[in-house]
């Protein structure tokens, strides 16, 4: 019999090929992408509330106590109020220090080095406000010694028994010693430009150009202090901003400082 050229898998005339199956689209390709953490949101602020608090202590509250303790310095002894705070501050900071991490909260291997860098200049200026602290009580270097290695012994049982901690808590904690270190640096450059009085160190020079490199090694002197006892306890308690942001919240820093070198000159206080 002759072929008719149609091929034996045709469909019957009158059936059409039934449509070809189609894979369904997987929900995660449908859905939108959720929005980040608030936390997350959170880093994107330049400026956050330790920040604000850094700079209304050094511009307001640590001029009125300086002049509550009777013009005292930072290493000066006889200010019992003031070697109180600065030593409850140390004591918050160790425990940030000591405390675990919670385990919900994610870590990157560049965020842990980068804590673990911050903890060296953390550990001296804890030293250094732990030494004025003892210095403002007066307190004898036996008791002092003990003190110390009890807190020793209490960051052991803190990061072994203790609880962990979330991130917000670790700040609440070490914003103290933050806020505490920045009056400090204000009692060294109200000493440096002659506080409390009316003629400054600064203004004393008679060459412009040594009153400017004397302005300048100040400002050299606050940018390290500031990365000391600042910004690497903040780091410790939560990794947090970049360079610019950092920058930005050190000018705010400086800002205050001057304020608070500034008004009660203006008051004649």
């Amino acid at each position: 019999m002759k072929s008719t050229g149609v091929s034996s898998h045709a469909s019957p005339v009158g059936q059409t090929e039934p449509p070809m199956a189609i894979e369904p689209t997987p929900l995660s390709e449908v859905a939108p992408s959720p929005a980040p953490p608030a936390r997350a949101r959170g880093r994107l602020a330049v400026f956050v509330a330790e920040d604000w608090l850094l700079a209304g202590w050094v511009a307001l509250a640590t001029p009125v106590l300086f002049r509550l303790q009777g013009g005292a310095g930072p290493f000066d002894s006889g200010a019992p109020l003031l070697g109180t705070i600065r030593l409850a501050a140390v004591l918050g900071a160790l425990v940030c220090l000591a405390a675990r991490r919670a385990s919900a909260e994610a870590t990157t291997s560049a965020a842990s080095v980068l804590q673990r860098g911050a903890v060296g200049p953390l550990c001296g200026g804890l030293l250094m406000v732990g030494i004025s602290g003892f210095t403002a009580l007066d307190t004898p270097s036996g008791v002092a010694l003990a003190l110390v290695l009890a807190a020793l012994a209490g960051m052991l049982v803190m990061h072994f028994a203790g609880p962990p901690l979330g991130a917000a808590a670790r700040r609440a904690l070490v914003t103290p010693f933050v806020m505490v270190a920045g009056g400090l640096f204000w009692s060294l450059i109200a000493a440096v430009v002659g506080e409390p009085g009316g003629a400054t160190a600064i203004a004393g020079v008679a060459n412009p150009q040594t009153a400017l490199a004397a302005a300048g090694f100040l400002l050299a002197f606050s940018a390290v202090y500031y990365a000391m006892l600042v910004y690497a306890p903040r780091q410790v308690a939560e990794r947090d901003g970049g360079a610019i942001t950092w920058l930005i919240r050190y000018a705010l820093f400086v800002i205050g400082v001057v304020a608070g070198l500034a008004w009660p000159r203006l008051l004649g206080a």
